[in-house]
């Protein structure tokens, strides 16, 4: 007589443990990607800001000479006045990169980039014995989010 009998399928105990698991198993993988999406976005806004930045520092020292006229205060109005100096004009060219003018595009149409008036970016001018100095102030993440870059013009 054989007296082990042949066991067929899953019980439902195992199946719910089986479920249990792999929720435990998405529920891991759901925040790592909350993170990675966080991660990305902190990583992008540092770079625009240091592609921001570098761009005024290269304009700036191509006009040494003027320097001290290149103070900036940028917020999230358009100020595209130019008076036709070289400084002014740069100064145009800066607001409209800082308000990500004609960036987005979506069905044939340029999409405004949503600002908060307290995201603001400034470059300060310092001229002194040991030479001209700029600095750059960014702020983003509605001003809770800062970052200086200052370099030696002259």
């Amino acid at each position: 007589m054989d007296r082990t009998k042949k066991i067929e399928g899953v019980s439902l105990i195992e199946s719910l443990v089986c479920l249990v698991i792999i929720g435990i198993g998405f529920i891991g993988v759901n925040q790592m990607i909350s993170y990675a999406t966080t991660s990305i976005d902190r990583s992008v806004d540092a770079n625009k800001i240091n592609f921001l930045s570098e761009t005024a520092v290269e304009d700036i020292m191509g006009d040494a000479n003027n320097a001290s006229k290149y103070s900036f205060s940028q917020q999230c109005t358009k100020n595209y006045n130019s008076t036709g100096s070289l400084a002014e004009k740069v100064k145009v060219k800066w607001a409209k990169h800082f308000m990500q003018e004609n960036q987005l595009k979506i069905n044939n149409k340029f999409k405004k980039i949503p600002c908060d008036q307290l995201d603001t970016k400034e470059a300060t001018i310092n001229s002194g014995t040991d030479g001209t100095t700029v600095k750059f102030k960014f702020k983003s993440g509605k001003g809770k989010k800062q970052k200086f870059i200052g370099v030696v013009v002259k």
